[in-house]
């Protein structure tokens, strides 16, 4: 019934747009014969003098102000970024915030706290804290918390490394003290509830045990067998030592790492004065202690084989790259080099920002057809890194998709050219700037630099020394990577095969 009423609606529409139209073209037709005829009305005469009269009529140039007019500015964004500011309390706790705008804010508790600091005795605290992220508090169950989130909309965001732990909340500017107020809480005054502990427990056991685990499960396995002493520490626990976590280990590791100059809280859209007005009674009651002396990463280099069958070889290797964050220049260079390198899968479309122009495309994947994906990579620390190549191969070729990941690092070292090293700039500078458009960059940004550096580096500071990068910078830097001891690990059909002195012998 409606759409026979719709129909017959287009219908009689039709009709009279039909109709409007043939009484227009016969008014037309009437004023084109009036007008053969020489008849016309005073109206028609006075407006066909004054088109042939062109001295009569106003000239006003639109690029010119009309005198005695006041034009109104227009609303230009300031093209300086928003101030970072920062408020110490006395315990030490660091506030800091940018007033970026727009009608959201992201806010996040950033901590010197992660795996070089545990033991063997609390060894999985810091992969269980992620997963006890947001949960019950002294305060508030889990489903009021739960609650509270889906009412205001946020996202929340619990993260562990090994050598910070980071808790972050998305919200409307709108809700941001009850944002603020929850973060805090859940960060401050966790329960660890015997039940939840155990569940989150058997949760990361099958997190661990699922099948397309094995690509985590390598760099981890790497860095393990890269690092000895604290670096060397399990991040991803361990099934042995994650039975014994109970609430009173993660109870004792928070009270240890979780104390006020161990902290930062990072904000990007709010005030800052309205920040530290709300955050400081919440975090004035942590008691004032000195900072725990942060671990020293003793890289050594290694091999590790990831026992288990998958159809395609996987192989990561890797150099160490001494400074890591700390050394602000080699970081520069080295994420010139990982643009410069490049890669991707077989599978990967054409396209802006798909890398298939960099070098591990068009000198390996456009190159073997045995090769399944190929990418640089690198996992950096606060005073170390390891960066590499990943890849994937058919099982076969298992040894010589070694020895071209070898070669394309060499080649670098041999050079570049201009074209290509300024495509990886660029390429660069396009992910950083549209990165810190998201206000829950610029909080990571600012959260995870004044940890590391103390200070915030500016993206605009970045973005020039990155356009500063020369051929010779990236040579060099690569020479110093190579002189490292390799490391690698394998997973997978046929990777058993491989001989790690082979690495040995060819990089001393």
């Amino acid at each position: 019934m409606g759409m026979r009423r719709a129909a017959l609606g287009l219908l009689k529409s039709g009709l009279r747009d039909g109709s409007d139209a043939l009484r227009s073209l016969s008014t037309s037709a009437a004023l084109t014969q009036a007008a053969g005829s020489g008849t016309s009305t005073s109206g028609s005469r006075d407006f066909m003098g004054w088109l042939k009269d062109g001295a009569g009529r106003v000239s006003t140039p639109l690029s010119q102000p009309l005198p005695g007019v006041q034009p109104e500015q227009p609303a230009f964004r300031p093209l300086a970024p928003p101030p970072t500011e920062v408020t110490v309390l006395d315990n030490g706790v660091r506030i800091i915030s940018e007033a970026s705008p727009g009608p959201t804010a992201s806010l996040g508790m950033y901590i010197n706290s992660g795996s070089i600091y545990e033991n063997a005795s609390n060894s999985g605290c810091s992969a269980l804290l992620e997963c006890l992220g947001f949960k019950a508090t002294t305060h508030r169950n889990t489903l009021r918390i739960m609650k509270e989130v889906e009412k205001f909309g946020n996202t929340i965001v619990a993260n562990a490394s090994r050598e910070q732990m980071s808790y972050t909340i998305d919200c409307l500017k709108t809700g941001f003290p009850a944002a603020l107020e929850l973060l805090l809480d859940c960060v401050l005054n966790p329960a660890f509830e015997a039940g939840e502990v155990e569940d989150q427990k058997a949760r990361l056991a099958a997190l661990l045990g699922g099948k397309d685990i094995h690509a985590t499960l390598m760099t981890e396995l790497m860095a393990r067998s890269a690092y000895r002493g604290p670096y060397g520490n399990p991040l991803i626990p361990d099934p042995e030592a994650m039975a014994v976590i109970t609430p009173d280990t993660l109870r004792a590791f928070t009270a240890r790492t979780y104390i006020a100059p161990h902290m930062v809280l990072a904000a990007a859209g709010v005030e800052h004065q309205a920040l530290v007005e709300l955050a400081k009674p919440m975090l004035a009651g942590l008691p004032k202690l000195p900072p725990l002396p942060e671990p020293k990463p003793e890289y050594v280099g290694g091999a590790v084989h990831l026992p288990g069958a998958y159809p395609q070889a996987n192989l990561l290797l890797a150099f160490e790259y001494k400074g890591g964050w700390r050394d602000v220049h080699g970081a520069v260079v080295m994420t010139v080099l990982n643009y410069l390198l490049g890669g991707g899968n077989s599978f990967s479309s054409g396209g802006p920002g798909k890398g298939m122009h960099s070098r591990l495309y068009t000198r390996v994947l456009n190159k073997y057809a045995w090769v399944h994906s190929c990418a640089s990579f690198n996992t950096t620390f606060n005073e170390s890194g390891l960066v590499g190549i990943q890849a994937s191969c058919d099982p076969p070729h298992v040894h010589d998709m070694l020895h071209v990941m070898c070669h394309e690092l060499e080649s670098v070292e041999n050079g570049t050219n201009r074209i290509e090293l300024e495509r990886a700039k660029r390429a660069a500078v396009s992910v950083i700037c549209n990165a810190l458009e998201s206000k829950a960059t610029s909080a990571e940004d600012i959260g995870r630099q004044y940890l590391t550096y103390g200070h915030r580096i500016s993206g605009r500071t970045y973005v020039e020394m990155l356009e500063a990068v020369t051929a010779d910078d990236v040579r060099r830097f690569v020479q110093q990577l190579l002189r490292s001891k390799p490391s690698l690990a394998a997973y997978g059909d046929n990777t058993h095969t491989l001989d790690p002195s082979v690495l040995e012998r060819r990089y001393g």
